[in-house]
């Protein structure tokens, strides 16, 4: 009896060990022996890179936007989809390296801005340790995790997550081409590295958007964002402040700060600026101002971020107050750096709306 036990117990485990290695075999990505860094000897090429880029450190697609409801209801949203490979000192109980079992990892966010609510709510998701739920294509613009997708290609933007309360589906399209965030695409991050980043700043659909079961039809506009590239992430700065304005006369702009770890900005900090007309123009530090107004502390983290901001671009004409709709936007992650993402008013010589993003201030 005891004898069938023990042999019972050993194939068990070699079934186990055999399912183990399997799942190595299909899930697994390989982690590149060198990472590739983004050169403008190899610029962006559109549509093919849209698709997931299995050479470089990290990589993201980030959509911000709003959502208006045919009575009037108007919410703000952010899906974001990450893929970052995990260094070997990423272990399981601290002995084996996740490398060995899944490379790249997958992370998404999903938030919700109801903007007469005030409420902000947010969600978020990763791939470990059920490394088969997530993933990107590399020969087509198609990323998942779990139920959480983002696919399409050429300017044809198709969304869906579903979380809490809420469930989103999207279409969208370009209202206008790609826009290069930097010279050829590749942008200058100082110590930390090179990325490749592009936006489709114009993006507007219509879809479903249920709350509490109840769906509703909603048009949409929104900001999507495609950064991949192996910098280090904390080898040149502690942290940024991004803004994508979207003013009521089809005019845009870009505008990030990256700070170090005294707060001081840094000289690689730029824009974009995109006029009525779809041209552009890369901006320097020296092009624009961003001065703090208003801050909010956070009560759960203690975090002081900047709630109100006064911009001027001078050679635009443009003195702005950009102002969010609330403070509560804070995302509290448990996966990855606390950072603030929320819905902004624009109001001045132009009025709009748009999204923010403040990462470096939690602990």
């Amino acid at each position: 009896m005891i004898r069938k036990i023990v042999l019972f117990t050993l194939a068990l485990l070699l079934l186990l060990a055999a399912g183990l290695m399997t799942a190595l075999l299909i899930f697994r990505h390989p982690t590149p022996a060198v990472f590739q860094q983004a050169t403008t000897d190899r610029p962006i090429r559109l549509p093919q890179d849209e698709a997931a880029h299995f050479d470089v450190r990290a990589e993201w697609w980030y959509y911000t936007g709003f959502l208006n409801g045919s009575e009037g209801q108007e919410y703000g949203f952010e899906l974001v989809f990450f893929k970052v490979y995990a260094s070997p000192q990423m272990r399981i109980g601290g002995v084996l390296p996740i490398p060995w079992i899944s490379n790249p990892l997958y992370f998404a966010h999903f938030a919700v801005s109801d903007q007469a609510a005030r409420k902000h709510t947010f969600f978020e998701r990763s791939n470990f340790p059920r490394f088969w739920e997530a993933g990107a294509r590399a020969d087509r613009y198609q990323v998942w995790n779990g139920d959480w997708r983002a696919w399409g290609g050429s300017g044809t933007h198709h969304l869906q997550a579903a979380a809490g309360p809420y469930k989103l589906q999207l279409d969208l399209e370009a209202a206008r081409p790609a826009v290069w965030q930097s010279p050829q695409g590749v942008e200058d991050m100082g110590r930390a590295g090179t990325s490749y980043y592009y936006s489709y700043t114009d993006l507007r659909g219509h879809g479903l958007f249920s709350v509490n079961g109840q769906p509703q039809t909603v048009t949409a506009t929104a900001w999507m964002d495609h950064q991949w590239g192996s910098w280090q992430m904390h080898n040149g700065f502690a942290g940024w402040d991004w803004f994508s304005l979207r003013l009521d006369d089809d005019r845009q702009v870009m505008l990030f700060l990256f700070r170090d770890d005294e707060g001081h900005v840094l000289p690689e900090s730029g824009g974009t600026w995109i006029a009525a007309d779809g041209q552009t123009r890369f901006l320097h530090l020296d092009d624009y101002t961003i001065e703090a107004l208003d801050f909010w502390t956070s009560p759960e983290t203690g975090a002081v971020y900047p709630i109100r901001w006064h911009i001027l671009l001078p050679a635009e004409g443009l003195d702005l107050t950009v102002a969010a709709t609330f403070p509560e936007q804070e995302m509290t992650i448990q996966l990855g750096p606390i950072y603030w993402e929320g819905s902004v008013t624009i109001e001045g010589t132009a009025s709009g709306k748009g999204y923010v993003e403040l990462t470096g201030y939690a602990p």
